[in-house]
């Protein structure tokens, strides 16, 4: 139980969800999606912005089947608004980013909130030099270079140029949780 329950709150919100494959007439907003919670090992949090990534379309469209209803979406950022038990590193109020789709057991981050599990998604503080719509934007990109286009994997090396930056610092956290040397 979160803190807003606990004090008799908000037990749903809304979410952009699919009940069925189609075009982009099948995404309803749901008012009453149930609020998912920080079990263990995850975090609770406020969504603030989240990328739309073709994985949405083609998720839409059938390609790749799920039970419904699903709520789409995995790229966002936010506030923490509550810790999961066995969590450690993040506390309410901490702005993150992260990625969090149905297809990784997260919850989909086309929400008001979502449920973010900090082990496989890799989510670290947000940088304060960049926005939440900025910041929504950029787990799957680092994904995409690191894990789709050079197939990093335990034990291998790599160097990443720009570590400072926001898609640089995203890839080293991920580099590191794959078990790359960074």
């Amino acid at each position: 139980m979160d803190a807003d329950e606990k004090r008799g709150g908000v037990r749903n919100m809304k979410a952009a969800q699919i009940n069925k494959y189609g075009s982009i007439e099948v995404v309803e907003i749901n008012k009453n999606t149930p609020k998912p919670a920080a079990s263990r090992g995850k975090i609770l949090v406020e969504v603030y912005a989240a990328g739309v990534n073709p994985i949405d379309w083609k998720i839409r469209e059938g390609y790749i089947p799920l039970k419904f209803p699903a709520t789409l979406g995995g790229d966002f950022s936010g506030d923490v608004a509550d810790v999961g038990e066995g969590v450690s590193g993040f506390k309410k109020g901490l702005e993150v980013y992260g990625y969090a789709s149905v297809l990784g057991g997260g919850s989909g981050s086309f929400a008001e909130f979502v449920s973010a599990d900090v082990e496989i998604m890799a989510l670290k503080s947000k940088s304060k030099n960049l926005t939440h719509i900025e910041a929504g934007a950029l787990p799957l990109s680092a994904w995409q270079a690191l894990v789709d286009h050079i197939g990093l994997s335990k034990g291998k090396k790599i160097l990443i140029h720009g570590g400072a930056g926001g898609i640089g610092s995203i890839a080293i956290q991920l580099a590191k949780h794959l078990g790359a040397y960074v």
